[in-house]
């Protein structure tokens, strides 16, 4: 096969968590799905093992649900230059969980990376193209297409990121635009309450909201075909009630975990401990920020967790030296979008000194290495 000879894939079957196997495809591969894990690309979880012990561990599935993923953050030297690692998960013939009832005929890649916000960098777009290509070669496929575009899923976010441009597909270059998360949502195969609310085009649902807008539902016996009450979910305010298996899970960054306990503790914000960058960790964030500046400066700011123009207005600079909880903000901000400061430790030194500055190169606003408005601006505007 074309695509096991590619030097940037790294074969791992049988290697990553699992807990039992997939059946075998009853019908001939049509379509190559793409997705995209919406986990910052260079996080420690964004990663096939990460996906998989989250798939196994959270969703109940016996596997990762991709055949191939490809990693920006692993680079590997290729005789055509650096190129992202490619993981090959499961046999081609595996009917992994990915879409649904078009689980048999569909085979799923996906590209770690929550590309809303992160840039598509030259080494992944050449793994893109290289695996397209091989996968053509061995006439695996016939089709491309984005999970948002296969049948009952129109609303996912997913994948955001234009794959026809980046395979060289010649039809449309614009992908579909996801619709608004339905009024009631049809349970497909390998859906779980965890799979369908994972803050992807949902308008950030969670599990929680889920289970209060269907009251008497079992999220551990969803059934194909079962109708479940997504409207009302869009409405529902989750408040800080945790479970335990979400506060001890496995899956995604211990450091997110860490954030979204802190975000809970010290500002109330009712968080899922999941180890996942969303919209309501993000919106907590900016909670807290606005918070502090009406504590410490007696700004009068609404806290609505909206970045608008009276929250840029107030917005103090915090630099080398300082100390407190508009640091940790800060440092709590620089994680989520990539930049590692070190220890979430409320003080301005030199590891939050480097990761500032990264992120300001990064994003081509002045290499100051303070925090001022325009650094938070683009930490914290959609």
């Amino acid at each position: 096969m074309n695509f096991s000879k590619l030097p940037q894939l790294v074969d791992m079957r049988g290697e990553l968590k699992s807990k039992g196997t997939y059946s075998k495809r009853s019908k001939t591969i049509t379509h190559r799905v793409w997705h995209h894990s919406l986990t910052k690309k260079h996080l420690a979880g964004s990663d096939a093992a990460s996906f998989a012990d989250y798939h196994v561990n959270t969703l109940g599935w016996p596997g990762v649900g991709y055949t191939f993923i490809i990693e920006p953050k692993n680079l590997i030297n290729t005789p055509n230059g650096k190129r992202a690692r490619i993981v090959y998960a499961h046999d081609i013939d595996r009917r992994t969980y990915h879409v649904g009832n078009s689980n048999q005929f569909a085979l799923g890649i996906c590209v770690a990376g929550d590309y809303r916000s992160d840039t598509m960098d030259d080494a992944t777009i050449a793994s893109i193209a290289d695996l397209h290509s091989a996968l053509v070669k061995d006439n695996i496929g016939k089709n491309d297409t984005s999970h948002s575009e296969m049948p009952g899923y129109s609303w996912k976010a997913c994948c955001v990121y234009d794959y026809r441009k980046l395979i060289k597909w010649q039809g449309a270059t614009t992908p579909v635009t996801p619709s608004p998360a339905p009024n009631t949502y049809t349970i497909q195969e390998g859906d779980t309450l965890w799979s369908i609310a994972h803050k992807d085009g949902a308008g950030g649902v969670q599990v929680e909201d889920l289970i209060k807008a269907n009251p008497g539902i079992d999220p551990s016996k969803l059934q194909i075909g079962q109708k479940i009450n997504f409207g009302n979910a869009k409405d529902v305010i989750v408040q800080p009630d945790i479970k335990e298996d979400h506060e001890t899970s496995n899956s995604g960054d211990e450091t997110i975990r860490s954030i979204q306990k802190t975000l809970n503790s010290r500002y109330k914000a009712g968080l899922v401990f999941d180890g996942f960058n969303g919209p309501k960790t993000k919106k907590a964030l900016i909670k807290a920020l606005q918070t502090e500046l009406n504590k410490q400066f007696k700004t009068g700011l609404v806290v609505d967790g909206k970045w608008g123009s009276k929250t840029k207005a107030a917005i103090v600079t915090v630099k080398k030296g300082a100390k407190g909880n508009l640091t940790w903000v800060l440092q709590a901000a620089l994680y989520l979008e990539g930049y590692n400061p070190g220890s979430l430790d409320s003080i301005f030194g030199k590891g939050t000194e480097s990761a500032l500055s990264k992120f300001q190169k990064a994003k081509k606003i002045a290499v100051d290495k303070k925090a001022g408005k325009a650094t938070f601006t683009e930490l914290f505007s959609l």
